[in-house]
């Protein structure tokens, strides 16, 4: 079971508000937050049955809860576990732990990820890896997605494992198989091609029987990006659409999209990849999702020599608070897009931010594309545009498909 680093409960709850305006919409929702995990802290640790006759603090954390808008999630997820913990006379995680566990999803929708990495350490520093399996196999495998994001990559690859021996000892082998795929991913973000590509095919081996379905595609999808690192965006397709058609989840068959668009993309075939974007722009569950797809749309309006549309989506993104793999990702194309557009000494202050970011963070397939990319700046060779081309055979029905599916949202060309 994990505390908290640094002894202080909560304290990413705190440095956000400290960097917010004061009684803003964010502002409530993230002190109604703090608050209620606060009286979660108390119900857990004292007693249930005091908190439910407490009704002064109940009825505070209740106010702060109602200035949160109508409309956003949380109000109703906070709401809740107030109800359970008032209605509980026994300390019973099983009865809250859903609802923290809906809590810190809500949060990473809204790419809030340092947030929902203390709601997950909450939840497991009072569970027991036995009695509480189930709850703490996700609760650290969603702790572990936040902290990849977060470009913590020891962090998350300890709460990964943790996961998978979690699972081990219970006999559930679909969480084992998970926590491999989620620990090959740490292995690419660190760069470490061969063993990320070692583990997924290990368990796609493994992942056998209908049961073991959606495992199963989810290696797929992950192995297909091993392919589009390597370069066979081809192989990377097949295997990103053959795992679309097995993935159940929204969020999973977001991320197979995007893979399907970025090798799209990477293979000149622009015309898919900006419709498998600009679906993912406009309909992806993420907040990281929907930052990652408009990047690339403001790539390919780059390549495209579409100034206008380039300005629009870099204007757009120019506020976000990204997490440091998307902002080193950010600069480096709003660096390629001023090369095009020649604005030189622009593109040179975005690339020295990309190479700060992804040097601070051991980004390390940013930090070789922009330090390269500024070395040939300085040299003065001209950017080598991708030409744009039509869709190969072998892949016009993928194309096809994920036009259809743009259509079929209702989003515009």
């Amino acid at each position: 079971m994990r505390g908290f680093p640094g002894g202080i409960q909560h304290m990413p709850y705190f440095e956000a508000l400290s960097e917010m305006e004061e009684d803003t919409p964010e502002w409530r929702s993230t002190s109604a937050g703090l608050v209620t995990l606060r009286l979660f802290d108390k119900w857990v640790t004292d007693d249930a049955s005091a908190v439910a006759a407490d009704l002064w603090t109940t009825r505070a954390v209740r106010d702060a809860i109602a200035e949160i808008q109508l409309w956003d999630p949380i109000r109703a997820v906070l709401t809740s576990m107030v109800d359970a913990m008032e209605r509980s006379l026994e300390i019973r995680m099983a009865v809250i732990a859903p609802r923290l566990m809906a809590y810190g999803r809500s949060l990473e929708f809204e790419g809030k990820w340092p947030l929902a990495a203390d709601v997950y350490r909450t939840v497991l520093s009072h569970t027991h890896p036995v009695d509480d399996a189930e709850i703490v196999v996700s609760s650290n495998m969603r702790l572990g997605a936040c902290l990849r994001l977060l470009a913590q990559w020891a962090e998350a690859e300890e709460a990964y494992i943790t996961a998978g021996e979690v699972a081990e000892l219970t006999g559930d082998v679909m969480n084992v198989l998970r926590s491999r795929i989620a620990e090959a991913n740490v292995a690419m973000d660190r760069g470490n091609l061969p063993d990320a590509e070692s583990i997924l095919d290990e368990t796609l081996h493994q992942a056998s029987g209908p049961e073991l379905a959606e495992v199963r595609a989810l290696a797929l999808q992950d192995r297909a990006h091993v392919a589009h690192l390597r370069g066979d965006y081809e192989l990377s397709i097949r295997m990103a659409y053959e795992a679309l058609s097995g993935l159940k989840g929204s969020t999973a068959r977001d991320r197979a999209l995007a893979g399907l668009a970025t090798s799209f993309a990477e293979l000149g075939v622009r015309s898919a990849a900006r419709d498998a974007y600009l679906i993912l722009a406009a309909t992806a569950q993420e907040q990281y999702v929907r930052w990652a797809a408009i990047i690339n749309l403001m790539e390919i309006a780059g390549l495209d020599q579409m100034e206008p549309a380039f300005e629009q989506y870099r204007k757009e993104l120019s506020e976000a608070a990204f997490p440091p793999g998307l902002a080193a990702q950010y600069h480096f194309y709003v660096a390629q897009g001023y090369r095009l557009f020649g604005k030189i000494d622009l593109a040179l202050a975005e690339l020295e931010r990309s190479v700060e970011i992804a040097a601070a963070h051991q980004i390390n397939q940013v930090l070789i594309r922009a330090e390269k990319t500024i070395s040939e700046i300085r040299a003065g060779e001209k950017f080598k545009r991708g030409a744009k081309i039509e869709v190969p055979s072998p892949m016009a029905h993928v194309a096809a498909a994920v036009r259809d599916m743009r259509l079929a949202a209702g989003v515009a060309g």
